[in-house]
């Protein structure tokens, strides 16, 4: 992890004069200033820059070394968000190619966005960083560069430019980080501020980030009222601010991460501290466990313990295997609210939820573990991480199911397809976050496509661009998929924000959402651009298949990865096959997020601003506040975590598979028939009511009339 220590702007600093060097542009065949996305001070896409040149360019284009100096740092960077970037450890006789290749990130990671960075430090003390680097050029830390050597080729340095691009940043002898502007002869109104902090931070300090922290979300969250009042909310949060009673390590910071877990929420996220953090020593038992099928199983073990591996467990320290399971269960993020899929994949490992579980354990703790058969141990805990077991099959099994449809395990590619028989093709989508070639290879790919079967594999996909998303759902639009009902965004404000001296990526003073506009009656403001809700989608008749679909789905399916398959099973296009996904059907809370940076852990929250309501159609198959169900279910098993009896068997696929060889697709009844019929208005009621009343009173004054006459002839 490079941690950056700086964060926007108050403190003018050192005047680019003072130093004579005129650095070279980076960029072979180009003038100082072409093509700057994004100087310091000012925005990248939404979100606020305070410090860095970003700089566009074509793929493959030539980067030069700007300075003449020492090489101090080489890497693999990925920037999660502007100010948050995570590195990767190289290997210094590697290009930047091949070290780029050999590394294996966590699932929610882009690997497209994965590129080299190199810093490079000057006579005067100043360093220069470069992000953006591939290529099959390597470099050693304390090598010599001089000015306009060849460092790569561009690559592609961070998500939120969605183009090939290159980062230039500057630091002061004292790290500090320095206007990267001024020494390439160019006008700038560079400054930031410095700030620090305590740690561990104490008690009234946390519980004053947390109030301001209840404030913005409050102000900025719009989909609170879905899951509690604001008052539910409040005490809530009183309660955590009252269980903070000692200084909080920020290595962990737990009460915030509690705080994530208050409202489940698949887009709610605590960021990566950019801050040097003290290592908080957490204990934990050197046995993991997984829980599949109501059953506990000891996955992986500490050496020593590597024989107990594959055991089933009866009891841990007093608690049932389900009353464990509760136990982790409030440590799962990243998912809506009501869903549930997530708890049982997540569980699956349970103890990858162990420091958090452990939290306040020691090195002198001990865990009572009692067996199926009945033995006894009382194992004792180590320092979090150590050396587990090599020979854990078991454990590479599940490690590998977790890795399916994952950017994680295809390093290479966003996509993939293959043939999977005479009539079936798959479609691999790991994230919708793509450039226009990839995008456009799939759509060719979908046109092209003559099988009768096609299943498109969205499992732990994270999402990505809403644009992207439309534009292969088009590719199965026979006719306009318009069945959604009331399809639309909501916002609590438009900006500017009471509490927006604490968010980080939104210019101060600023009209975030202009679109948007108010409606009588109602609280905060609406938006009805159907380009962003996936309202209404129509055909590409450039590429269309018309076979049958069928997706496979779980509880990392977030996002437009949740979108995706209920377009298709709203408008009858599609069968979803597997387990609910993790963002909820009727909305998502996604798009701009504000980056409430706390005041004094220096912490960041990233709120999500937008409630995107996708379809309000309430009904047995859309149930209030769940994920999309799955058409046909597939609970999870010891069988799949396992990967099936060989060790190499995607489970799911192979059910996906079945379906389709037993001819099962949409159900014969359409489950949105009733909701979706014409509903004959309100009006037509009056004259219909209007009519009968009147016929039976004409009725009752014949009948009385005859009744009557007939008295009168016959007496009474």
């Amino acid at each position: 992890m490079r941690h950056v220590l700086f964060l926007f702007s108050v403190l003018l600093l050192a005047p680019a004069e003072a130093f004579a060097q005129t650095w070279v542009w980076p960029m072979t065949g180009h003038k100082a200033g072409d093509n700057i996305i994004s100087p310091p001070n000012s925005l990248v896409g939404t979100e606020f820059n305070c410090c860095d040149i970003y700089i566009g360019g074509e793929e493959d284009d030539v980067v030069i070394s700007p300075v003449s100096g020492t090489v101090t740092s080489v890497g693999v960077s990925y920037i999660l968000n502007i100010g948050y970037e995570m590195g990767y450890k190289t290997d210094d006789d590697k290009t930047w190619d091949e070290n780029i290749r050999q590394i294996n990130p966590s699932d929610d990671v882009v690997r497209r966005y994965l590129s080299g960075c190199i810093t490079i430090k000057i006579a005067d003390g100043r360093k220069v960083s470069l992000t953006g680097l591939r290529g099959n050029r390597c470099f050693k830390m304390g090598q010599q560069v001089s000015a306009g050597d060849t460092l790569g080729r561009l690559a592609w340095a961070y998500k939120g430019v969605q183009k090939p691009s290159l980062i230039v940043s500057a630091s002061l002898p004292s790290t500090i980080a320095a206007d990267p502007l001024a020494p390439f002869g160019l006008e700038s109104n560079f400054h930031l501020e410095i700030r620090t902090r305590e740690d561990p931070l104490p008690v009234e300090q946390m519980r004053e980030d947390l109030t301001v922290l209840e404030q913005a979300m409050l102000e900025l969250y719009p989909s609170l009222n879905e899951r509690m009042s604001d008052e539910e909310f409040h005490n809530l949060m009183d309660s955590l601010r009252q269980s903070v009673t000692a200084p909080t390590p920020l290595f962990t910071a737990l009460p915030l991460i509690k705080f994530t877990h208050l409202l489940h929420d698949s887009h709610l996220a605590l960021m990566a501290d950019r801050f040097e953090a003290k290592q908080k020593d957490i204990y934990v038992p050197m046995l993991f466990y997984m829980m599949v099928d109501d059953t506990l199983r000891v996955v992986l073990a500490e050496k020593r313990y590597k024989d107990y591996v594959g055991r089933v467990v009866a009891s841990v320290d007093g608690m049932s295997p389900q009353e464990y399971m509760e136990r982790g269960k409030q440590y799962i993020p990243l998912y809506d609210h009501g869903v549930e899929s997530k708890f049982a994949e997540e569980l699956s490992f349970i103890s990858h939820l162990a420091p958090y579980m452990y939290f306040d354990s020691s090195a002198n703790s001990k865990s009572h573990v009692v067996f199926a058969d009945g033995e006894v141990l009382d194992i004792p805990f180590k320092q979090y991480p150590f050396r587990f077991s090599d020979n854990s099959a078991l454990f590479k099994r599940l490690i590998r199911w977790r890795k399916l449809n994952t950017l994680y395990d295809h390093p290479d590619s966003v996509y993939s397809t293959r043939q999977l028989n005479d009539s079936t093709a798959y479609l691999s989508i790991r994230t919708f976050d793509m450039g226009e070639t990839q995008l456009n290879h799939i759509l060719q790919w979908i046109g092209d496509c003559q099988s009768a079967n096609m299943i498109i594999d969205v499992r732990s996909n994270p999402g990505g661009a809403p644009k992207v998303l439309d534009r292969l759902l088009a590719c199965f639009a026979q006719q306009p998929m318009n069945r959604q009902r009331g399809s639309h965004l909501f916002v609590n404000k438009k900006g500017p924000f009471d509490n927006e001296k604490y968010i980080e990526n939104l210019v101060r003073g600023q009209d975030v959402f202009p679109n948007y506009v108010q409606v009588e009656g109602k609280p905060g403001y609406y938006c009805f651009d159907s380009t962003k809700t996936s309202a209404c989608i129509m055909p590409d008749s450039n590429h269309q298949y018309r076979g049958r679909v069928y997706v496979l789905t779980n509880g990392n399916s977030r996002s437009c990865a949740t979108v995706f398959p209920s377009v298709l099973v709203r408008n009858r296009r599609g069968v979803s096959v597997g387990r609910e996904t993790g963002s909820a059907y009727h909305y998502l809370t996604a798009l701009q997020t504000a980056n409430v940076c706390l005041p004094n852990s220096l912490l960041v929250v990233s709120i999500p601003m937008e409630k995107v309501v996708f379809d309000t159609t309430v009904c047995a198959r859309t149930p209030w506040g769940r994920g999309l169900l799955p058409d046909y279910e597939l609970p999870l098993t010891y069988r799949e975590v396992t990967m099936g009896e060989d060790g190499e068997t995607d489970v799911m696929l192979e059910y996906a598979l079945q379906l389709i060889a037993d001819g099962k697709y949409l159900s014969e009844e359409d489950p949105f028939a009733e909701i979706d019929a014409p509903q004959t208005s309100g009006r037509h009621w009056l004259w219909l009511a209007a009519i009968l009343g009147g016929a039976v009173v004409a009725m009752v004054v014949v009948l009385a009339l005859r009744r009557h006459s007939l008295l009168k002839r016959y007496g009474a």
